[in-house]
């Protein structure tokens, strides 16, 4: 298996949207107990599941998240579009310049310029972001209020060794003390239970995730989870009716976009 997330960058711009979404998502007060089932029309729908997308063999786990967020909103609204692996690479090529035919460009990318990237030019048929919004990942009700208004929340972990482990084991990401940081990370949030337990997707499986995991710090005070995005996809919203009532998604994003 392979990583491929570079480390956080933000920028000033990015900084003024969190502050935007955060003041929004606060006044809907705490995160319903858990988060709509947005997961069985995936697997309904795709036979393969959610599909490796090439990050078994390419640092491209950024892309892989942009796959299978759009996998969990197409099926979500009709007929599912599962992004070909050959489609995801050719993403990771345009953003971040990787040649198949020379693997030292095999290099990652960080997860705020891929987000720009599907904000301006987007992807599969020029589909683009209406907006997009810094989550602060130590409050866990930004994040659950992300996967219940807008479908997902991209994750960017300094992934734990002991994880990997847990992963073949079939076990729940948790956190283990000593664990050694084997690289960056891009996972999406996809739901999340009334017990607590946070559902990711990462190599082509729905992973479970305790908020210990969530919590966590290696050893050195570094965090596990080092960011955190909301992607906004404005048809989508609509169609699912995400919602609630008084909630203003136009006035939402209009103040995302006047930030440049």
């Amino acid at each position: 298996m392979k990583f491929g997330r570079k480390p956080a960058r933000f920028t000033r711009a990015s900084f003024a949207r969190a502050h935007i979404l955060a003041r929004h998502l606060a006044d809907l007060g705490p995160a319903p107990a858990a988060s709509p089932d947005w997961v069985t029309e995936v697997m309904r729908q795709s036979p393969g599941g959610w599909m490796m997308l090439g990050n078994d063999v390419v640092g491209d786990c950024t892309i892989a998240d942009c796959g299978h967020q759009e996998m969990l909103r197409t099926a979500n609204v009709g007929a599912i579009t599962v992004p070909t692996t050959s489609q995801v690479l050719a993403l990771y090529s345009a953003i971040t310049g990787y040649n198949p035919s020379d693997p030292n460009t095999d290099q990652g990318a960080d997860e705020l310029t891929v987000i720009q990237y599907l904000t301006a030019t987007g992807w599969l048929g020029n589909r683009k972001l209406d907006g997009s919004a810094n989550l602060d990942p130590t409050q866990l009700d930004q994040l659950k209020w992300a996967v219940c208004l807008f479908g997902a929340s991209r994750l960017g972990l300094n992934f734990p060794d002991s994880a990997m482990n847990q992963f073949n084991a079939g076990d729940a990401w948790d956190y283990v003390a000593g664990a050694q940081l084997a690289g960056g990370h891009d996972v999406p949030i996809v739901k999340y239970d009334g017990d607590g337990t946070i559902w990711i997707v990462t190599w082509g499986k729905l992973q479970p995730v305790t908020p210990a995991f969530m919590a966590a710090k290696f050893d050195d005070g570094t965090p596990y989870v080092e960011e955190a995005h909301a992607e906004l996809a404005f048809d989508w919203i609509n169609a699912v009716g995400t919602s609630p009532s008084g909630f203003d998604l136009k006035a939402l994003v209009e103040e995302l976009n006047s930030v440049v």
